[in-house]
């Protein structure tokens, strides 16, 4: 299962650590869709929003020890990936 933890106000509002089975390699843009579906509006409104394909003001890391943020939504991650979103104002 693919395992998003959120940080700070994020982990108050959908939890700390969120769980997907993809049941495939996908990319993080094609988790963060799936999770703007299954969360709705909030996660939409302060993590990702679909229709514009952006990030909205958040840091996305992979791997809970990744010193560097990714920039592309399009890198592949395997059904057992970290992924790890923090606000942009805690800088990561």
């Amino acid at each position: 299962m693919v395992k998003v933890h959120f940080k700070a106000d994020y982990a108050l509002a959908f939890g700390e650590v969120y769980e997907l089975k993809m049941g495939r390699r996908a990319t993080v843009r094609e988790v963060f869709e799936r999770m703007a579906q299954e969360l709705g509006k909030k996660f939409r409104l302060g993590v990702y929003d679909p229709e514009k394909r952006q990030l909205m003001g958040v840091i996305v890391k992979i791997g809970l020890n990744s010193t560097g943020a990714i920039e592309d939504l399009d890198v592949p991650v395997d059904d057992e990936a970290d992924i790890v979103v923090y606000p942009m104002d805690l800088g990561g």
